[in-house]
């Protein structure tokens, strides 16, 4: 059975999920608020987080780097009211399993569990164990055929027969974690263990504990001995992903962990000697942060003797396609859906949007779309149901702000009756014109009360 985390301040959404799970054999715990949360995820891990997107005290994507830097196996899904879905999506974006939108089913809710354990199985082992090679090094980050990622091909075969401190540079969801994966288990330390560690996910403290240990009662809390990343890396490779978020207190001794071999617990006087190779990862300027007193120079150099720099799928010249090959007959097979294909206009949005989250948000609209396709094709349908925070269709006069302003709420609603009225209150075509699934619009039909004489019932 499995170990699951609510969040949410609306307890009798909580009882409710809380009920049925626990009805299953799964262990619960709860939280309202942010601290509540912290509380929690201090004292154990979770297979699965589901969090309300709104978080009293905090923020979902603090809570993604939270729990994805404790456990980045921990699948996080999390819901949304119609008003908060693109901070919804945008978690996606950042590592959320999956969305799902409010008001929600108990089944709907255990179907997205069930696929997020599912796919939690067959990536195996925790992050820290050795020798599980198909949980970093994955094809589809290598399927491409654009100069700028061969040269990173080349680079990483080149590193991977060193033992040389590695940056790999990048916007998020480009493959960092990954292409780190690849160059260790092409490596000599291959059989050692590969172990990642999230830096921007930790307060200070906390961190300290989870790069070099701690024994029991050496901070509140503490109520046990516990060893270390680095020492669970000895003889193999940490990775060490949001380098540049760690303090200078940190840093000095991460340097001494490369310059020395050795480090003490927090509350021991015991030295504990590792042999490591560190790869770190970053998407911010450490030249820049160093100007600025923040990031030690002498680290720096010790981290950087080989950079790899992850270009951004929009500088892929033709890879898009591939990889949307690539993950339509993956998450096809995955779900045993036959789908033939991507009709044309579906494709036309694909390659033309600018991906923000890169490849992490490839393929999680391919999945999506995939579960939602209700045919053997991908229709522009199926993907508009996340790209709904991209706006209306321009017209060819523009789309224009009255000079006094307008509600957003007002000038959504005027959008939908238009669509409505042009369409002759067919739905699913203004759905279609809108660029919105039929239920996203069903939704907003309901919300805004809109009514219409030729309709069966009124929504």
């Amino acid at each position: 059975m499995s170990t699951f985390l609510i969040i949410d301040r609306d307890d009798n959404r909580c009882a409710d999920i809380g009920n049925f799970f626990r009805s299953l054999g799964h262990s619960l715990y709860e939280a309202s608020d942010w601290a509540g949360a912290v509380s929690e995820l201090a004292r154990r891990e979770y297979d699965v987080v589901v969090s309300s997107v709104a978080i009293v005290g905090g923020s979902i994507h603090e809570l993604i780097r939270a729990v994805k830097g404790k456990n980045p196996d921990t699948a996080i899904i999390v819901h949304a009211d119609l008003d908060t879905t693109q901070e919804g999506l945008k978690a996606v974006q950042e590592g959320a399993f999956s969305i799902v939108q409010n008001p929600f089913s108990i089944p709907e809710l255990s179907f997205q569990i069930k696929r997020a354990l599912e796919r939690r199985g067959q990536k195996g082992a925790p992050s820290v164990a050795p020798g599980i090679s198909h949980e970093v090094y994955q094809p589809y980050n290598f399927i491409g055929e654009s100069e700028e990622i061969r040269k990173v091909f080349r680079i990483v075969n080149r590193v991977a027969k060193t033992d040389s401190s590695v940056i790999i540079t990048g916007e998020t969801g480009t493959g960092k974690e990954l292409v780190a994966g690849a160059i260790h288990y092409n490596s000599s330390r291959a059989g050692g263990h590969f172990v990642r560690v999230n830096c921007a996910a930790l307060p200070e403290q906390l961190l300290e504990s989870e790069l070099f240990g701690h024994e029991k009662g050496s901070f509140t809390g503490a109520d046990r001995m516990r060893i270390g990343r680095f020492e669970h890396a000895n003889g193999g490779t940490i990775f060490l992903d949001e380098v540049a978020d760690m303090s200078l207190f940190t840093q000095g001794k991460v340097l001494r962990v490369i310059q020395e071999k050795e480090f003490e617990r927090l509350g021991s006087n015991e030295t504990v000697k590792t042999d490591v190779r560190i790869i770190s990862a970053t998407n911010r300027s450490l030249m820049d942060l160093m100007s600025r007193g923040l990031f030690r120079e002498d680290l720096y150099y010790r981290l950087n003797v080989v950079t790899i720099r992850l270009p951004p799928l929009r500088e892929r010249n033709g890879d898009i396609a591939l990889l949307i090959q690539f993950f339509l007959k993956k998450y096809s097979a995955e779900m045993s859906k036959k789908i033939r294909g991507i009709e044309p206009g579906a494709m036309k949005v694909l390659t033309s949007y600018h991906w923000p989250g890169n490849i992490r948000e490839l393929e999680n609209t391919l999945e999506r779309a995939v579960l939602m396709a209700e045919g053997d094709s991908i229709t522009t349908e199926d993907l508009n149901l996340f790209f709904a925070g991209e706006g209306p269709e321009i017209r060819d006069d523009g789309i224009r702000l009255p000079a006094k302003g307008i509600r957003l709420e007002d000038a959504e609603r005027e959008l939908i009756e238009q669509a409505l009225e042009r369409t002759k209150w067919v739905q699913k075509d203004a759905a279609r014109l809108l660029g919105v699934s039929s239920r996203a619009l069903n939704y907003k039909i309901k919300n805004f009360g809109i009514t219409h004489h030729s309709w069966k019932q009124n929504r």
